[in-house]
């Protein structure tokens, strides 16, 4: 029998006796209450009248639609019993969607930001360091969106020059920590909007003493040098494009030197207070057998050996398999999000981002009583487990789930995967093999 099983099976009967009807307690447990109240309270939506559904429980169902994708809204509603009231008169569908209306966006980004700043603050082991940097990585995902004309008129769909996409689209950029996948910021909006311009506020939002992993659309001589100049050692590294121009001003090694860069034209018009041109470490390499390049803020090669750099720049597909979690684990390969307006949308996004930091929060925790790195640790089955302790397991005190947490945490190395190969994988779309035509925007109306 599958072990996960087994141990779900005497985790039900070692609680047995415990079990009572549901309780919203075990949901908040997770989070300081205070914390949501002063989210509501700086943004100015605390409910007024006591209402079925108060704002802070609203904040706890918008998390609940990340954490169970496939559960309609009433269902999340009546299991985890967020309505005030007798249990018998669960409230209509339209009131969970109003309630949601009236909450708005904001308490969620201000709780997200709370959570982020709080948890990412928390010391990490010597392993999750690059020589004493705490390593982050910047990239863009993308999110369909539920065809509404709203969201269609307020993300805009992709297109080329054949056809329009089938869903509105939104665009987010995201920066994460490489070592716990913690999300510490995140900018979003309309599909059409650059990567690089949702990218630039993440500066001011990624600490101190750390080195950011960028791919090569991020190539910019203003945001690069932004970035450095944020804070106090804020080192960046990003893979550089074939056909670089630039000048060696000093070798240090055959396959690694100090470059001047060009700034181009167009950037110093936008831009007067850029130099002519600008100084990076430029390392090269052979991966695979195929020449990669990297181009670093880190110039001391001391300190920095060029091999440990480009080794470390593989830390970048870490924000790759964040997104996964996100879209294969949590959202269970879902088309679209869930909501049909704009305001939610965003709303919704919101409570994505901070549903995944609870999971990794708690599987960074796990992790660190077993001296392992989070990665080792299987999101897949440690997120359904968790999930499963809010929905299946109704406690007798709001003291009890933390309690249950813990016993989990005991049994996490049932979930310790093998440590990771060096395995390549190309970008690649399987094509869907139909008989039928596929269907576009024009077909779609």
């Amino acid at each position: 029998m599958n072990p996960f099983f087994i141990m779900a099976l005497q985790l039900d009967l070692d609680y047995a006796a415990e079990l009572a009807p549901h309780e919203f307690e075990r949901f908040a447990s997770l989070i300081d209450p205070s914390w949501v109240d002063e989210a509501l309270k700086q943004t100015g939506t605390v409910s007024l009248r006591r209402r079925r559904l108060p704002a802070e429980r609203m904040v706890w169902l918008v998390i609940g639609l990340a954490l169970f994708r496939n559960e309609p809204i009433w269902h999340i509603v009546q299991q985890l019993d967020l309505a005030d009231g007798p249990p018998s008169s669960t409230p209509v569908p339209s009131a969970a969607v109003a309630g949601r209306e009236r909450l708005g966006e904001a308490p969620m980004a201000w709780l997200f930001e709370r959570l982020a700043s709080c948890w990412a603050s928390a010391a990490i082991p010597e392993h999750g360091l690059f020589h004493g940097l705490r390593s982050y990585a910047v990239d863009g995902v993308v999110w369909s969106l539920p065809d509404t004309p709203a969201n269609g008129e307020k993300f805009r769909r992709g297109s080329n020059e054949r056809t329009c996409g089938a869903w509105p689209q939104l665009r987010a950029v995201c920066l994460m920590d490489t070592c716990t996948h913690l999300i510490r910021a995140a900018e979003f909006g309309d599909y059409g909007t650059a990567e690089l311009s949702f990218a630039k506020p993440l500066m001011h939002k990624v600490p101190d003493d750390s080195l950011t992993i960028f791919d090569r659309a991020y190539f910019s001589a203003a945001f690069l040098l932004d970035w450095q100049q944020a804070g106090r050692q804020k080192h960046w590294l990003l893979r550089a494009r074939a056909g670089l121009r630039y000048e060696v001003i000093c070798q240090l090694t055959p396959d690694d030197c100090l470059v001047s860069l060009p700034v181009s034209p167009q950037a110093r018009k936008q831009r007067p207070d850029l130099p002519a041109r600008w100084q990076a470490r430029l390392i090269k390499c052979k991966i695979g057998g195929e020449p990669r390049q990297f181009l670093t803020s880190l110039c001391d090669a001391h300190r920095f050996p060029a091999r440990e750099i480009a080794a470390h720049y593989m830390q970048r597909w870490e924000i790759e398999l964040g997104f996964r979690e996100i879209k294969q684990g949590m959202q269970k390969n879902a088309t679209t999000l869930r909501s049909k307006l704009p305001e939610l949308v965003r709303q919704e996004v919101w409570g994505t981002l901070i549903a995944y930091n609870l999971l990794r929060h708690e599987i960074a925790q796990m992790a660190d009583e077993l001296h392992v790195p989070p990665q080792r640790l299987s999101f897949q089955w440690l997120a359904l487990a968790i999930t499963t302790a809010l929905y299946h397991w109704p406690l007798q005190t709001p003291g009890t789930f933390p309690k249950r947490l813990a016993f989990l945490r005991e049994q996490a190395r049932a979930y310790l995967l093998p440590e990771r190969r060096a395995r390549s994988f190309p970008r690649a779309v399987k094509q869907p093999r139909s008989k039928f035509p596929m269907k576009n925007a024009s077909q779609l109306n």
